[in-house]
């Protein structure tokens, strides 16, 4: 039976966000985490009940590899059962829909983007002991198991499917037409904080495609909790606070990023955007 829905107001569901940032890396859990974000968009969200299917799912996969730390029996059996049972698939027909982006979208339709069928999975073999990590790959965020077998790269957007060295060099050639190789820093581990700040990132230009201006100022704002010092989404931060008309949050944002980056391209007309700011205040 599925726990009370309970309305949680945007703000608990901000500090949670932070508190949950905060632990170790390695720990941080990319489900709770990712549903906290949706909560803050949508209070009424039930996340107890979606964290007891990812859990209920995670027991099933544990009963039937019996212990074994064979990646490919593993792979098998998380496959097995997101991509045939319950018929997860990957979706990007409307890449800029929200929706999209939120975990519990993905988890309700079965359906999503590589980011979000990619924090499924790598939760999942976390939850039963392998070490799992995301890759970013240029259009396709993926899956990636380490240990004594080397490296497995899973892409959950195709039903899972294991990809050979060759089969990433087709990926980067689809985007590229054969002008990139395929070299280490493709593969790159992504921090789990990484990994939310790309899901983050996401929501935010969804936001931002359908005029959303204050949820994707939200977005940002998670952003700026996972790094205050990206001076990026600091200068664009300032840009949404404009056009909230939230004047002071604006020239905050300014004045940090040129803290950061004093030598900026656009410093000057930073600075000017600053003063002109600061006489519209005075004078009214």
């Amino acid at each position: 039976m599925h726990s009370a829905r309970v309305l949680t107001h945007p703000a608990l569901a901000r500090q949670r966000f932070r508190q949950l940032v905060q632990v170790p890396d390695p720990l941080l859990d990319l489900v709770e985490a990712s549903l906290v974000i949706a909560q803050e968009d949508h209070p009424g969200l039930d996340i107890t009940h979606y964290l007891g299917q990812v859990d209920s799912w995670t027991g099933v996969v544990l009963e039937r590899v019996e212990g074994s730390r064979d990646v490919e029996r593993i792979v098998t059996a998380v496959n097995h059962l997101l991509f045939e049972e319950e018929g997860f698939h990957g979706e990007d027909e409307d890449y800029y829909d929200p929706r999209s982006a939120l975990l519990n979208e993905t988890l309700d339709r079965h359906a999503g983007l590589p980011i979000t069928l990619s924090i499924l999975y790598i939760e999942i073999s976390r939850r039963i002991g392998m070490d799992v990590s995301g890759v970013a790959l240029p259009g396709r965020f993926l899956v990636k198991f380490t240990g004594d077998f080397g490296e497995v790269v899973v892409d959950p957007f195709d039903g899972g499917r294991v990809l050979s060295k060759p089969e990433l060099q087709t990926l980067l050639d689809t985007l590229y037409g054969g002008g990139v190789r395929l070299r280490e820093h493709h593969l790159r581990s992504f921090s789990r904080r990484e990994i939310l700040a790309r899901e983050l990132a996401q929501l935010k230009a969804a936001y931002l495609a359908r005029h959303d201006i204050g949820r994707a100022a939200a977005s940002i704002d998670r952003l700026l909790i996972l790094d205050d010092r990206d001076a990026s989404e600091l200068r664009d931060r300032a840009a949404l606070a404009m056009q909230l008309h939230s004047y002071h949050e604006a020239i905050g944002c300014l004045e940090r990023y040129l803290t950061l980056v004093p030598g900026a391209d656009d410093s000057r007309r930073v600075r000017e955007q600053i003063l002109y700011l600061r006489s519209w205040l005075n004078a009214n």
